[in-house]
């Protein structure tokens, strides 16, 4: 019989060090001067504080496209690996 909790402790235990790796190397990329720049320019483009609506909804697929993306990228800088597994669940 296979035992699935131990394979999913494996994944999970791979998942864990898959993110660590990744928000290690985002913010050696996104905590200095320059990274803040782009991230708030990142801000300003990726409909972070406005509305994605569209009447067309290819276009506001796109717009939710570009702001999951900086979603994404705020969420490697700001929550803890624990959260982010957690919330991939």
């Amino acid at each position: 019989m296979i035992d699935f909790t131990r394979k999913n402790k494996a994944h999970e235990k791979e998942l864990v060090a898959s993110i660590t790796e990744n928000q290690n190397v985002y913010h050696r990329v996104f905590d200095g001067e320059d990274g803040q720049k782009v991230l708030n320019d990142l801000k300003r483009r990726c409909f972070v504080e406005v509305t994605t609506y569209d009447p067309d909804p290819v276009k506001m697929a796109m717009n939710e496209g570009r702001r999951s993306i900086y979603v994404y990228i705020t969420n490697l800088l700001n929550r803890e690996v624990d959260d982010i597994v957690e919330g991939l669940k």
